[in-house]
C-alpha cells in the first residue's frame, strides 16, 4: 500500500472510532471505556514484542513509559469526554492543537527553531481551529478537549526525546500496559457498572488503535515527514463529514473555511520541500 494511501487509512480509523465513542450515551464511564481500549491494545501487540524480544523483560526505560501512561490514561479519559459532549468537528478541530502546542514544547525543552514559515503556519491553523470550534463563550469540553491536546503533546514529546532507544513496538507495548497502573484504580474509583457495549466499543478502539499505529510507522517509513503531514490533517475532513453524515452535526461554510485553513496550515511548512520534489518528478 502507498504511504498517502496508509495515512489516509489511519485517519479513517481515527475517526471511525471517535464516531463509535460519539454513538454511546454521554454518561457512558469513561476510565472503564479507556481502561478495555488500552487493555485490549496491549494484549493485541503483545505477540508482536514476544516475537521482537523473545521475552517480557522490563524495559530499562520503564520511568518514562510510567510517565507517559499516566498522560495516555489521564488525556484519553479527558478527550472521549470531549468527544462525548462535543461535535466531531468540533473536538477533532481543538485536538489537533497539539501538533502546534509541540512546536512550541520542542522550542522550550529540546531547543528546536520553529522557523518563520512554521510560526505563520502555526497561526493559520489555530485560526482555522477558532473557525470551527467558535468558542464564543466559555466551553467547559473544550477546555477539556484542549487539555487532552496539551497531554498529547507532551507525550509526543516524550516520545520524541526517547524514539531512537527502543523499538516502537516495545514502546507502545510498555506505555499501555503501565496505563493499567493508573486506569484501573481510576475505573473503580468512578463506581460504573460492567457496561457491554462500552466494553464491545472499547475492543474495536483498541483494534484500530494498533492498525492505525502500524499504517502510521510504516508510512513514515517509506516516506518524508514533509509529504505525510498535510495528509494526516484529513482526519479532520473525515470528522465533518461523518458528523454531518451519521450525526446531523451542521456543516456551516464557517466550519469549511476553518477546514480549509487548518489543511492549508499543515502544508505550507513543507511547500518548499514538496514544490521541489513536483518538480523533479515532473523532469
Amino acid at each position: 500500500m502507498a504511504p498517502l494511501l496508509m495515512i489516509l487509512a489511519a485517519q479513517l480509523l481515527i475517526a471511525s472510532g471517535n464516531l463509535l465513542v460519539k454513538l454511546l450515551e454521554t454518561n457512558a464511564p469513561v476510565f472503564q471505556l479507556v481502561l478495555y481500549r488500552q487493555l485490549f491494545a496491549t494484549l493485541l501487540v503483545l505477540p508482536f514484542v514476544w516475537r521482537l524480544q523473545g521475552n517480557l523483560k522490563l524495559s530499562p526505560f520503564y520511568k518514562v513509559h510510567l510517565s507517559r501512561a499516566l498522560l495516555i490514561g489521564l488525556g484519553n479519559a479527558i478527550f472521549m469526554l470531549a468527544v462525548l459532549h462535543l461535535p466531531l468537528a468540533t473536538v477533532t478541530a481543538v485536538i489537533y492543537t497539539s501538533p502546534l502546542l509541540l512546536l512550541l514544547l520542542s522550542a522550550f525543552f529540546l531547543h528546536e527553531r520553529i522557523g518563520y514559515r512554521r510560526t505563520v503556519a502555526g497561526i493559520i491553523g489555530f485560526t482555522g481551529i477558532l473557525l470551527i470550534s467558535q468558542p464564543t463563550e466559555f466551553n467547559l469540553y473544550i477546555g477539556l478537549a484542549f487539555f487532552g491536546a496539551m497531554t498529547s503533546a507532551t507525550n509526543s514529546l516524550i516520545l520524541k526525546a526517547y524514539s531512537t532507544h527502543e523499538h516502537p513496538f516495545s514502546t507502545l507495548f510498555w506505555s499501555n500496559a503501565f496505563a493499567m497502573v493508573f486506569l484501573i484504580p481510576a475505573t473503580w474509583y468512578e463506581g460504573a457498572d460492567f457496561n457491554l457495549p462500552v466494553a464491545q466499543v472499547g475492543l474495536t478502539l483498541g483494534v484500530f488503535y494498533i492498525g492505525m499505529t502500524y499504517l502510521i510507522i510504516h508510512a513514515y517509513r517509506r516516506a518524508d515527514a514533509s509529504q505525510m503531514a498535510p495528509v494526516e490533517y484529513t482526519g479532520l475532513i473525515f470528522a465533518a463529514l461523518f458528523g454531518w453524515w451519521f450525526l446531523d452535526e451542521p456543516l456551516s461554510i464557517v466550519v469549511c473555511i476553518g477546514i480549509g485553513l487548518v489543511l492549508f496550515s499543515s502544508i505550507l511548512p513543507s511547500y518548499s520541500e514538496l514544490k521541489a520534489k513536483w518538480k523533479s518528478r515532473q523532469r
